[in-house]
């Protein structure tokens, strides 16, 4: 994937050894068959030495939350007002049975109200949920590269224009703070 996943470029290794990384959940993996078989050769490959030093490792802080592993997960934008007010955002996910919080760029690189954990998007994580809810979120190319597999996606937002609704199967024009109330007492009255 290039260009913020607009596109997908086809490369071709000039030399060896060649490596290959492949993100988490970009590919639905195939059924099990017993009948395939796969062999680990080991090598040996010598590392030069080099003149760069390894200073200092500083573990990174974890809040508990892969996003990555979730099936539902219900994230924040900056339509939210402060940070307590995620706790609406909380209350869906939790009714919905999903309790994964996830946010844009700016709730956890700027305003610090979650941690990068959370963060969903080119920068930072890419998820694929069955159902992801994007609630004040404008919708930014940079987040959309890291929602965009996700099979049912649902935009919240006040503004009918915002971009998120090109990416979204269901859209609710609406203020966060009217319709998310509503929508986990309406989750909490089905699901019981």
């Amino acid at each position: 994937m290039v260009y913020s996943g607009n596109a997908i470029a086809l490369q071709r290794f000039n030399s060896k050894p060649s490596i290959v990384t492949i993100p988490p959940r970009m590919f639905d993996p195939l059924p099990k068959d017993d009948s395939r078989k796969g062999e680990v050769e080991e090598k040996e490959y010598k590392v030069e030495s080099s003149n760069s030093s390894i200073l200092k490792i500083t573990e990174m802080k974890v809040d508990g939350v892969n996003v990555e592993d979730a099936d539902i997960i219900v994230s924040c934008g900056r339509g939210f007002k402060s940070k307590e007010d995620l706790k609406l955002a909380e209350e869906l996910a939790e009714a919905l049975r999903g309790k994964t919080i996830g946010c844009s760029r700016p709730l956890a690189a700027d305003l610090k109200w979650l941690s990068e954990d959370h963060w969903i998007g080119l920068s930072g994580h890419k998820v694929k949920p069955k159902l992801y809810i994007a609630v004040g979120i404008s919708g930014q190319i940079q987040h959309i590269a890291g929602m965009r597999d996700s099979n049912v996606v649902v935009a919240i937002n006040k503004d009918p224009d915002a971009l998120i609704f090109k990416s979204a199967d269901y859209g609710i024009v609406g203020d966060l703070y009217q319709v998310l109330p509503k929508l986990t007492q309406v989750v909490k009255e089905k699901l019981g």
